[in-house]
C-alpha cells in the first residue's frame, strides 16, 4: 500500500461510524466495551455544531484504515477571534499500521482545514510524532496542590455547595467565561453547547452558592483527589467549593493529605488561596522557606503535549490584528514604524502609527526594513505566548524587541479541561 492509493472522506455508514469509533474507543479509553463505544457516537454525532464531514476516514479501495475528528471551534486570543479546527480520535486500524495511514489523515486535516477557512489546528496525542507535519508545543499544563488541613481550618464558608444541574448551564456558562476567557486558547462557547456539556458530562459537578441561592463558582471533573477545572467568582465561593471537596474523603481512612486544582500557576484563583490559607501546625517545619501551604507542578516534555501549527498565514494575521490593536494600545506605547516578519517562506508587515496598527500588503514589502527571520513554529509559539521574543527571536534590533514584547507577550494561554477533545 502507498499514500497515494488511500483516500481521505466523511464517514457515510452506520459500519463505518461504528468501526472508527471501536477503533478510538480500544485506542483511547481505559475500559473499552461496545457500551462506550455507543456512548462516544451518541455525544460525538450529537454535539450542537457536529456536521458529518468532520468525522473523516482514511479508505484503501473498500477497507476502512484509520480515521479523526475535526472538531470546529473559534479560539479567543484576548479581543480577536480565530478560526480553529481541533483533531481527535486520530487512530489506524491495528491491520495497517506504519504503512502511510497516519500522514494521510495529517495532510486531509491540513487540506480540509483550509477548505473550512481555519488559522490554526491543534491538537494532542501521540508523543513525539506531530512534529513532524509542522505542529510545535503551545502550552504545558499545571497543577497546584493545596494542604488539605489549611483548607479544614479555615471557618466554613457561609455560601453551600449543591450539584449541577442543567438549569445551571447559563449561570456555569458566565463562570466559564469569566475565568477563562481571557485565556487564549478558550473557546467561544454558546449556551446550547454549555447544556448539552451538561446533559452529557461523565462526571457531577458542584455549584456554590450565596446565601440568596445565586450560582457564584463551581467543580467539574473530580478524579480522587485531583479538580480538572475550577472558577469563582470570590473567595468565600471558592473557599465552599475547596471545603466541600475536602470533606468528600472524610469517610476515608487515609484520606489524601493534599487536594489538587486543574489551574494556571498565576491565575487570580491561586493567588486567593495564597492569599487565605495558612498550615494550622508548622511546629515540625525545619526550613520554612521551602515549606508550602500550595505548590504548583507544571508538565514540560518537547513534542508531547498540546500543540499546534498554523494552517493559513494571511487569516491567521488578520484574526489576531483586533488583539495586537488593544495590547499595543494598553502598553501605552507610542512608536512609528513598521515590523517586517519572515515567517517560513511568507512576508508579514505590520505598520505602527503611534497607537495605530495595521496590516501592510507583504507584495509591497521593500528593502527599507529587514526582515526578521522566524520560523512558523517559532511564530506558533509566541502567538501562544509559550516563549518570549527574547528567547525566540535572535536577528532584532533592542528597539524592535521591545516592540514585539508588547505584541507577544508571554504567560496567557491555558485550555480549561471542559474544552479538551
Amino acid at each position: 500500500m502507498t499514500e497515494t492509493s488511500l483516500i481521505v472522506r466523511p464517514l457515510a455508514t452506520p459500519a463505518e461510524y461504528h468501526l472508527q469509533l471501536m477503533l478510538a474507543d480500544q485506542e483511547f479509553s481505559p475500559n473499552p466495551s461496545p457500551e462506550s463505544v455507543e456512548r462516544w457516537q451518541r455525544f460525538m454525532t450529537g454535539l450542537p455544531d457536529f456536521r458529518p464531514e468532520q468525522l473523516r476516514g482514511a479508505f484503501l479501495g473498500e477497507q476502512q484504515t484509520g480515521g479523526y475528528m475535526m472538531y470546529e471551534r473559534e479560539m479567543r486570543m484576548g479581543t480577536a477571534r480565530i478560526s480553529t479546527g481541533c483533531i481527535g480520535i486520530v487512530v489506524t486500524h491495528p491491520e495497517h499500521r506504519r504503512q502511510g495511514v497516519a500522514t494521510t489523515l495529517m495532510r486531509d486535516a491540513i487540506d480540509f482545514a483550509r477548505s473550512r477557512n481555519h488559522a490554526l489546528l491543534l491538537l494532542d496525542g501521540i508523543p513525539k510524532f506531530y512534529y513532524r507535519y509542522g505542529y510545535t508545543d503551545m502550552l504545558d499544563l499545571s497543577v497546584v496542590e493545596v494542604d488539605r488541613s489549611a483548607i479544614l481550618a479555615v471557618p466554613a464558608s457561609n455560601y453551600s455547595v449543591r450539584a449541577c444541574t442543567v438549569d445551571d448551564a447559563e449561570a456555569t456558562l458566565r463562570l466559564y467565561n469569566q475565568q477563562y476567557g481571557s485565556y487564549t486558547g478558550c473557546f467561544v462557547r454558546t449556551l446550547e453547547r454549555q447544556r448539552y456539556r451538561l446533559q452529557t458530562r461523565s462526571s457531577p459537578d458542584v455549584v456554590a452558592l450565596t446565601p440568596d441561592g445565586a450560582v457564584q463558582g463551581y467543580l467539574s471533573g473530580f478524579d480522587g483527589n485531583l479538580v480538572q477545572e475550577v472558577a469563582a467568582d470570590n473567595w468565600e465561593a471558592l473557599l465552599a467549593l475547596m471545603q466541600h471537596h475536602a470533606v468528600m474523603f472524610k469517610e476515608n481512612n487515609t484520606p489524601p493529605a493534599t487536594l489538587r486544582y486543574r489551574l494556571p500557576v498565576h491565575d487570580r484563583l491561586v493567588q486567593w488561596m495564597l492569599d487565605h490559607l495558612e498550615v494550622p501546625d508548622t511546629s515540625h517545619w525545619q526550613h520554612p522557606a521551602e515549606e508550602w501551604v500550595l505548590r504548583a507542578e507544571s508538565y514540560h516534555h518537547r513534542h508531547a503535549g498540546w500543540m499546534a501549527r498554523i494552517v493559513h498565514l494571511p487569516t491567521l494575521l488578520q484574526s489576531i490584528l483586533p488583539e495586537l490593536q488593544a495590547r499595543w494600545q494598553r502598553g501605552l506605547a507610542q512608536w512609528n514604524g513598521r515590523v517586517v516578519l519572515a515567517i517560513g517562506d511568507e512576508l508579514c508587515a505590520l505598520h505602527i502609527d503611534g497607537r495605530q496598527i495595521t496590516l501592510g500588503d507583504p507584495e509591497h514589502v521593500t528593502s527599507g526594513v529587514e526582515a526578521i527571520q522566524i520560523t512558523p513554529q517559532a511564530f506558533t509559539q509566541l502567538l501562544f505566548g509559550y516563549r518570549s521574543v527574547a528567547q525566540t527571536i535572535s536577528n532584532a534590533s533592542d528597539e524592535m524587541l521591545a516592540v514585539l514584547s508588547i505584541l507577544f507577550p508571554t504567560g496567557h494561554a491555558w485550555l480549561a479541561s471542559t474544552d479538551w477533545f
